[in-house]
């Protein structure tokens, strides 16, 4: 069962994502569709969402990743386990993301860095379409500044895209188009995994509180109908419009650079994965409900936001 989502006039929406490949057919619902979001080292909570998805036995229908979380998540679908990219993140430091070496001729070229390095040393897989899990990772087209959304292709090309941060890292070019960091154009990419998914969105949020407010009443949320009304969207990003569930793992208080706490913010992935866990399976059970009823109307006032 999907939770209403808020519509929008089409002139107000974002503009349509060009993909790498066209969208692929919608699964049926059995599974919550995930969508990570970036935030550099913060994003290892994601690790901590997926660990509790896998312990308690919730299947997984897509992943949806922009920056880390297209890292992070096409790892995943490829069958790398937690725990060895909790091991490499405690690994990584931010100059890997940075180097460049000195070609034979004198120019700059960019060497094989820790993405480069990391997709060739541990992924089974070459291509988005071969992952065990539908995967789509998000980045940045520079020359129109909507989505280019990879659903096929060559996965070093699209994590190297989607973590491209513009001032940090040179933009990638494919098949004509100047793409760049995820994050740009989709924070937390809902709106993709939406049009995705037939089922469950579960959006995962590492950003810091943009309120800067991290007390312990505002780590649970519940959004209902009427103030969504009132408040009139105005007080949330337009992305949280197309997740059934929002997980916001606390990790405000680590630095985007810092890898040294990897551990730190793949317990509070886990922990934002634990409390939403009750309210996840009463919605893929009301889900599965409508899947053998289809004709019945489906009746729901909230939203929540974990």
């Amino acid at each position: 069962m999907r939770f209403p989502r808020t519509t929008e006039p089409q002139a107000n929406r974002p503009a349509d994502a060009l993909t790498a490949g066209a969208f692929p057919a919608g699964d049926d619902g059995a599974g919550v569709t995930l969508a990570l979001g970036g935030g550099f080292s913060r994003g290892f909570a994601h690790l901590g969402v997926l660990d509790v998805l896998e312990q308690e036995q919730v299947p997984i229908s897509a992943i949806v990743g922009t920056s880390i979380g297209g890292l992070l998540g096409a790892a995943y679908a490829d069958g790398i386990s937690v725990s060895d990219l909790c091991d490499l993140g405690r690994r990584v430091k931010i100059r890997d993301f940075l180097r460049f070496q000195r070609a034979e001729n004198g120019a700059q070229k960019q060497r094989k860095d820790c993405i480069g390095k990391f997709v060739q040393e541990w992924f089974n897989a070459a291509r988005l379409e071969e992952l065990r899990i539908l995967t789509a990772i998000v980045t940045t087209d520079l020359d129109t500044g909507a989505p280019f959304v990879f659903t096929r292709g060559p996965i070093e090309t699209a994590i190297r895209a989607t973590c491209a941060f513009p001032g940090l890292v040179k933009p990638v070019e494919y098949q004509g188009h100047l793409l760049a960091d995820g994050c740009i154009v989709a924070p937390v990419p809902t709106q993709i995994a939406a049009r995705i998914s037939g089922g469950c969105v579960l959006g995962v949020n590492v950003a810091p509180n943009e309120a800067g407010d991290s007390s312990s009443e505002n780590v649970v949320r519940v959004l209902d109908s009427r103030w969504r009304t009132a408040h009139r969207m105005a007080l949330e990003p337009s992305w949280t419009r197309d997740a059934d569930i929002l997980l916001e793992p606390q990790v405000h208080q680590i630095d985007w650079n810092d890898f040294s706490r990897v551990d730190e913010a793949f317990a509070a992935g886990a922990a934002a994965m634990r409390r939403g866990l009750p309210v996840l399976r009463e919605m893929l059970a009301r889900q599965s409900e409508m899947a053998m009823a289809p004709g019945l109307p489906i009746h729901a006032e909230s939203r929540l936001a974990l």
